[in-house]
């Protein structure tokens, strides 16, 4: 059953540093990637606000460090085992399963400095980005009770995806075409899951946003040590934190917001600042585009969304 109590509202500091939530105690929150950058400090938010955090993790260490820093807030934290590039261990996850989610943020992601492909032979940045998150997703449908925030990117607005080759096995793969590519298939992903949960009785909705520029591992994808420490000395100037940048993320958890309404900073290029309302691109507004991306989720998954369930 959906929850009925209403959304708790988000308040935004005077200072960009992080954000202010109101009372979640009582409030489960399911946070990927939350073992460091955008994640950990969503998830520090949701710890100091009184939440339950359920922190899915590919690395059982870094998953018990972050679990330590979050309960020094005195959160109630559960680590378990996911591994978004393996079909195997998301069922896996989805199956331990046992209690509602209120706030679910698919916040993990992926670059790799060259082609590689997951368990199930997609190609990594896609099958992490999207599809692993998108059976998740499906697979915990019934455990959903208030929002689903997908973590966007502005990298969508040049994103073209192949229907015919989406894994790079045939064309030239890139970094720049592998991540543009995942994160219009998130934005697209996002608009037909709200469509199906439209047409069911479900109080569940999906919002995105984005983090803008912030200074996170994810700018480590060279795999070069000195150039990978040049790109994040850059991108400190440039850039802004990893607790600015989770600002958008949370404002789009618990703000009371029109159904896909896309969240980023309002600076220069959208690269810092405070939360705001921002335009997707045309293609990832298209319904016929969203739905073939649906369709090439559940082909290659083999799961779907049941919204009966939610």
């Amino acid at each position: 059953m959906a929850d009925s109590r209403s959304t708790p509202s988000f308040t935004s500091p005077s200072t960009p540093t992080t954000g202010k939530l109101l009372d979640q105690s009582a409030r489960t929150w399911l946070v990927t990637g939350a073992t460091n950058g955008i994640g950990l400090e969503v998830a520090r938010e949701a710890a100091r606000a009184g939440a339950r955090l359920v922190l899915p993790v590919r690395d059982a260490e870094r998953g018990q460090a972050a679990a330590e820093d979050l309960r020094h807030f005195g959160a109630e934290v559960r680590v378990g085992q996911l591994d978004l590039a393996d079909l195997a261990s998301v069922r896996a996850f989805a199956a331990g399963l046992d209690e509602p989610v209120d706030v679910l943020v698919n916040n993990a992601g992926a670059v790799t400095p060259r082609r590689r492909e997951t368990t199930d032979g997609f190609e990594m940045i896609l099958g992490t980005n999207f599809l692993g998150p998108f059976t998740l997703t499906n697979l915990i449908a019934g455990h959903l009770r208030g929002r689903v925030v997908i973590v966007g990117s502005g990298a969508h607005q040049g994103g073209q995806v192949d229907a015919a080759d989406p894994h790079f096995r045939h064309r030239r793969w890139s970094i720049a075409a592998a991540y543009a590519q995942s994160k219009l298939c998130d934005m697209l992903w996002a608009r037909a899951l709200q469509c199906r949960l439209t047409a069911q009785p479900a109080t569940v909705d999906v919002q995105l946003a984005h983090p803008g520029w912030a200074v996170t591992n994810i700018q480590n994808a060279t795999g070069v040590p000195v150039l990978d420490r040049a790109v994040t000395g850059v991108c400190r100037l440039i850039g802004q934190s990893a607790a600015d940048g989770a600002l958008p993320i949370l404002e789009a958890a618990v703000t009371g917001l029109p159904p896909l309404t896309y969240l980023g900073p309002d600076g220069f290029r959208q690269w810092r600042g405070q939360p705001e309302p921002q335009q997707t691109s045309a293609l990832a507004r298209d319904d016929a585009a969203a739905e073939a991306i649906w369709d090439l989720g559940v082909r290659e998954t083999g799961t779907d969304f049941s919204a009966a369930a939610v």
